[in-house]
């Protein structure tokens, strides 16, 4: 991916996040939706590894899950430290791990055990080489264990979506706040207007969706480069024919698609393989995901929401119809 624009400040981002929106119950709601989607009801002598860990909430919430060891790292110093802040709030426990560093660097990575539970939520679609990030991530499962991811979509506006990242980024500070005050006005007040809904309601509970913070997200959202995106069965093939990996679970319909993939010991061995990004012919639907359904989108403050679920996937890895649950996507 050419680094043709400034990159986004994430770490200042989450700093902010902390400072101005942290509570226990973004906590609570964070836990809540990062175990439901795990399918467990705590973490309990699971090791956890948070990769680009940004604010450190959701390390936070496999600490109070009950995880048995926690290692958190980010890129981003801003990141690292905003973690550290979280972690000292639970009297610094010796069972979390905070370092900076990349996931795109592997000497890095080597210094690292393979965790019951990877975890890289919106992280990976942001470093620049997302396909080899995807990859390197999934080496630090242990045989057996689940990695937890969550990539951008592709949709017909991913080009525009790309441009205005990077006109964000070169904007000065009051270009900005125009950009952000246009992007409230136009996706979530007139939208909400529209609907017959209460716009300044939905900012207000926005914290309900995995307990993030509603103004936090629209400058993620409009600044969030570097910025790759993939199609479902981009990923899937990927994951299943260069990484060997099983799909278990998985959420569609928002900005993020979740994932939830598995590697059994078997076919551990196999990621030590190298790895290339997918071709260009990976856009076609895969013929194993016959019977994935996309779910159609309706709107909630333009942001990208948790989404639509699977569960009890067959052996063979067919995926069943996706329900319809309202959900967001972001539209320009």
């Amino acid at each position: 991916m050419a680094d043709d624009a400034p990159h986004f400040a994430f770490g200042d981002n989450w700093k902010h996040f902390v400072a101005d929106h942290f509570s226990e119950e973004r906590v609570s709601i964070a836990q809540k939706h990062m175990l439901s989607f795990l399918g467990r009801n705590d973490l309990k002598g699971k090791t956890f590894l948070d990769i680009g860990c940004g604010s450190g909430l959701h390390s936070l919430a496999a600490f109070d899950a009950g995880a048995a060891k926690i290692v958190s790292f980010d890129v981003d110093p801003d990141s690292v430290h905003t973690t550290e802040s979280l972690r000292a709030r639970r009297g610094d426990p010796k069972n979390w791990t905070i370092l900076q560093g990349s996931v795109l660097d592997k000497e890095f990575l080597a210094q690292l055990a393979p965790a019951d539970i990877v975890y890289s939520w919106g992280v990976l679609h942001h470093t620049g080489d997302m396909w080899n990030a995807v990859a390197n991530a999934a080496t630090l499962m242990v045989p057996g264990g689940v990695f937890y991811l969550a990539l951008y979509t592709t949709t017909q506006q991913s080009p525009s979506y790309l441009r205005i990242k990077k006109r964000y980024n070169r904007a000065t500070p009051l270009l900005k706040r125009a950009m952000e005050f246009r992007h409230v006005v136009r996706h979530t007040v007139l939208t909400g207007l529209l609907a017959g809904t209460n716009p300044f309601r939905t900012i207000r509970e926005y914290k309900k969706l995995r307990g993030m913070s509603y103004m936090v997200d629209v400058r993620d959202w409009l600044g969030g480069y570097p910025y790759e995106d993939a199609r479902v069965e981009e990923v899937l093939r990927f994951c299943r024919r260069k990484l060997r990996l099983e799909l278990i679970d998985l959420a569609t319909g928002g900005a993020n698609n979740e994932y939830l993939l598995q590697h059994t010991a078997a076919t551990a061995a196999a990621l030590a393989s190298p790895v290339t990004a997918p071709a260009a012919t990976l856009s076609a639907p895969a013929p194993a995901n016959r019977g994935l359904k996309f779910v159609t989108k309706t709107s909630w403050a333009g942001l990208p929401l948790p989404t639509s679920r699977t569960r009890d996937l067959q052996p063979t890895g067919r995926i069943p119809p996706v329900k319809q649950v309202p959900h967001d996507i972001f539209d320009f």
